[in-house]
């Protein structure tokens, strides 16, 4: 049973795999191709902030499998499904196997996981990282073992050099053993010690870098507040939407009111199914508790001080998320029971997922079609404009130098008096702009560039919208 349930994982994770590669995917795969590995791991690291294991393992698949979309994103997907496969063991460990089976079945068709074991990103090696060392976490709780230690150490120190919020599963690890330390034998308890000095010491070349990432990460909040919120914002409204996202996945609508009373029911039957699992409640099950909203509370504190909370930087806690519903599903000694809430769950799931399949709002950003219109309309005397300092990595993804690009501005933020010299200078002897107004609002919202290109006499001929990408004006004079 567990196999069928692996090969529909691998199925779905493979539905659409071959979307356009968005701006982190792209910022990846072009480093992890181009530069070596020092300057991958002690600089372009350090501008990512986050760790460098995904970055080294990525450039080491690019030089066996190159850098299509399909290429760089196949790792995700096995990670994803052995991220299920994870579950179906920690399941087994903390429960019987049919509930094992039902958390694995509904992790493998959990909409969110889907769309990240199909991104060239670190989160779903964060997630089968975060899963393999809880397995091994909760195994040594029940017995000793030298090969699980063994085990515990590397799978946990692999987790930090994969992102930083994973590193919150230490403090969840030492609560529990806190809280729980009269039901854990004293020898076991004791042996935790020298366990994470030695994680300490493997970690402990990347903690020396650490310092410096945070600098460059701080500082680059501080240049742009309006980035800073795009990419993490502590509020009550992003720690609700964390668990709708846990939910139903990428889908939204633009209208809140709307968007709540869709969800309400749905919100209903997840509530119901979390005070269900309180009576499966046991000291060896609550790690459970501890590995779903440990780290997402503790992220959202330490989130007042540094931009980091976004709902799918959590991919690393969905497990115990379906792990707590599958308990839940499989209470009642009632088999209608289990199978209604089993079924009412993988339709929430699949119903969510076959969306994100069929409407490509709720995809990746379409670089691809957006570059493949500018390479249909280029003329010899074309450029092409970003609103930030550099042109977008997706872009020079799929542009591969065939037409000229450039950032407009000197930094985050648009100031008149260089994007004036520099416009002046890029179209000299220029008779077509392709202007790409992506993040603009964030770097350039009074529309700076714009205004300096009719200044110079460019007219705005054409206007087309690419899906998540936005507007690409094409000027001509």
């Amino acid at each position: 049973m567990i196999w069928l349930i692996l090969l529909t994982a691998f199925i779905l994770r493979l539905v659409s795999i071959n979307q356009s590669l968005w701006l982190d995917e792209a910022i990846n795969i072009n480093n992890a191709a181009s530069l070596d590995l020092k300057s991958l791991v002690l600089n372009y690291s350090l501008g990512d902030f986050h760790p460098p294991l995904f970055h080294i393992l990525l450039r080491g698949w690019i030089l066996l499998f190159g850098t299509s979309e399909i290429a760089t994103r196949i790792p995700s997907v096995i990670l994803g499904v052995f991220t299920v496969y994870l579950t179906y063991l920690i399941g087994q460990k903390l429960f019987e196997r049919k509930t094992a089976l039902i958390a694995a079945t509904l992790m493998a068709t959990a909409p969110l996981a889907i769309y990240y074991s199909q991104e060239a990103r670190m989160y779903m090696l964060a997630a089968a990282l975060a899963s393999l060392s809880t397995y091994f976490f909760i195994s040594l709780i029940k017995k000793e073992n030298l090969m699980l230690w063994f085990g515990f150490i590397i799978s946990t120190a692999l987790l930090l050099y994969t992102d930083y919020l994973p590193y919150l599963m230490i403090p969840v690890f030492i609560g529990y053993l806190f809280v729980n330390r009269q039901r854990i034998k004293k020898s076991t308890l004791r042996s935790f010690i020298p366990a994470f000095l030695l994680i300490l010491i493997l970690i402990a070349p990347w903690l020396i870098i650490l310092p410096k990432q945070l600098q460059v990460g701080l500082s680059a909040a501080a240049a742009s507040p309006a980035w800073a919120q795009v990419v993490g914002s502590p509020n009550l409204k992003s720690l609700a939407v964390t668990f709708v996202k846990f939910t139903i996945g990428r889908i939204s609508t633009d209208n809140d009111l709307i968007y709540a009373l869709l969800f309400a029911p749905v919100a209903a039957f997840i509530i119901f199914l979390f005070l269900l699992s309180l009576f499966r409640t046991s000291h060896l099950r609550s790690i459970l508790w501890y590995w779903l909203f440990g780290p997402i509370f503790l992220a959202f504190i330490i989130a007042q001080f540094v931009p980091i909370f976004a709902y799918f930087r959590f991919i690393f806690v969905l497990p115990a998320f379906y792990l707590i519903a599958a308990s839940a599903i499989n209470t009642i000694n009632w088999v209608p029971s289990t199978r209604l809430f089993l079924i009412i769950f993988l339709v929430i799931n699949l119903i969510a997922t076959i969306i994100y399949f069929m409407n490509p709002k709720f995809q990746r950003e379409d670089w691809r079609q957006a570059t493949n219109f500018v390479h249909a309309n280029a003329s010899p005397k074309t450029i092409v404009l970003f609103e930030s300092n550099f042109p977008a990595a997706p872009f020079d993804y799929y542009n591969k130098n065939k037409v000229p690009s450039f950032g407009a501005l000197s930094g985050f933020n648009a100031e008149y008096e260089f994007v004036k010299q520099n416009l002046k200078k890029l179209t000299e002897d220029k008779d077509k702009i392709f202007l790409f107004q992506y993040l603009s609002q964030i770097t350039d919202p009074q529309g700076l560039v714009s205004q300096e290109l009719f200044n110079l006499g460019f007219t705005s001929s054409r206007i087309r919208d690419f899906n998540n990408v936005g507007f690409v004006y094409e000027f001509i004079r």
